[in-house]
């Protein structure tokens, strides 16, 4: 889908990183740079297992991608990622604003040398206002962006959603975006400056809180579990967990109390409508729990898929890759990587989110190890001589791996 787009790849940590590995498993030659001494934090970032080594997290992240090392702060190194760009289609970096820029890689110097390039930014509160020079990471965006608010047992402080939501929710605007932004390339020739941030990218995540907020002059309650405006559309207690139930309208209503076995939920008035049962929930759900007590989750999520209502079991996350659908979809890929130690130098992570009929995402070749590739990429894009390399290296703009 994306052969023959060369990607530069200067950001660190997950948003950028991860925007450019969906472009790297459909095929663009991603070429990460990274800072010589220590290259992208989270190579360092292991949970807590203490073991030396690549971190899996950063080895998921990073995968498809070539690597090389420039120290930017020298000029060397940025003009060779001047001259790297200016052959190339896309950038991605996620520098505090005004950073790239006195590195003399901002969008200005390298639009300057390729006016066809799709430069992407990636910050934490955009690239200006009165905000931009803050750092930004994802637990600040959630709760400035509303997500915290919203999220949480009723009566409870507002509560981090898990996993690195905020960056994974600009990762994939900045993925559509550059995408969007290549089309209008091909259309007009001209490249353009993306500004992706954690903030707004948090905030979009909650169409449906907002439009609640604006239409009813009131604000979201935590309330846990449950959908604030639908029910049933929550977690209930089984014999043996929990199943998650949404109903969208009456006659699943009907059928949903007609699998449970209990007529009154199903003829009194005071269930009988959303309105109504948002308004009598506590009953509702008490009743409800008490039908699916006499059986475990997976015997009624089998009931539930033959009468057509939408229920699933509620997996802990080491229970997700063992349900079949999800063994279906593709989402758990192993890739061999040098230096990491675990599990016999194989780390497992999630596949490609979608399918492509004609182009199919694929896992290529690991992620770097820092400054594997600065040798051949040098020699392959710039066709620059071996001595010329080894003179970068000697004055400190590159980094070469150690030979093996």
């Amino acid at each position: 889908m994306l052969a023959g787009v060369r990607v530069l790849d200067l950001s660190r940590v997950i948003a950028g990183p991860y925007c450019a590995m969906l472009l790297a498993d459909l095929g663009a030659d991603v070429i990460k740079i990274e800072r010589p001494e220590r290259g992208d934090d989270l190579r360092e970032w292991r949970a807590r297992t203490g073991r030396p080594g690549m971190s899996a997290v950063f080895a998921a992240i990073n995968r498809n991608k070539r690597g090389i090392a420039l120290d930017l702060q020298k000029p060397d190194g940025a003009r060779l990622l001047r001259n790297l760009a200016a052959r190339s289609d896309v950038l991605v970096e996620n520098f505090v604003p005004g950073v790239a820029d006195r590195l003399g890689v901002g969008y200005r110097a390298v639009s300057a040398v390729n006016p066809a390039i799709v430069y992407a930014s990636v910050s934490g509160f955009g690239q200006t206002g009165p905000y931009a020079q803050r750092p930004g990471y994802n637990t600040i965006a959630q709760g400035m962006g509303g997500l915290m608010g919203v999220t949480g047992a009723a009566g409870h402080p507002p509560t981090r959603a898990g996993g690195s939501i905020a960056d994974v929710a600009a990762a994939y605007l900045s993925f559509g975006a550059i995408n969007a932004a290549l089309v209008h390339r091909l259309r007009t020739g001209r490249g353009q400056h993306l500004d992706v941030n954690l903030l707004a990218a948090t905030l979009g995540l909650l169409p449906d809180p907002v439009a609640h907020l604006f239409d009813s002059g009131k604000r979201p309650a935590r309330v846990g579990n449950r959908n604030p405006t639908l029910t049933p559309a929550e977690a209930f207690r089984t014999k043996d967990g929990w199943v998650n139930v949404v109903l969208m309208n009456a006659e699943q209503w009907d059928r949903f109390c007609r699998v449970l076995g209990d007529e009154v939920l199903r003829t009194e008035p005071r269930f009988a409508t959303n309105l109504a049962r948002l308004e009598n929930h506590e009953e509702m759900k008490t009743r409800v729990e008490t039908a699916l007590a006499a059986g475990t989750t997976a015997e009624w999520v089998v009931r539930f898929e033959a009468a057509s209502i939408a229920g699933g079991p509620i997996y802990e996350l080491d229970e997700v890759f063992d349900d079949p659908q999800v063994q279906h979809l593709g989402m758990l890929a192993e890739v061999e990587q040098p230096t990491y130690e675990a599990h016999g130098g194989r780390v497992r992570m999630l596949g490609f989110p979608f399918r492509a009929s004609a182009t199919p995402a694929a896992i290529r070749r690991p992620a770097p190890l820092l400054g594997e590739h600065t040798a051949e990429v040098l020699r392959e894009i710039l066709e620059l001589s071996p001595a010329e390399i080894s003179a970068l290296a000697e004055s400190g703009a590159i980094r070469l791996p150690p030979a093996s």
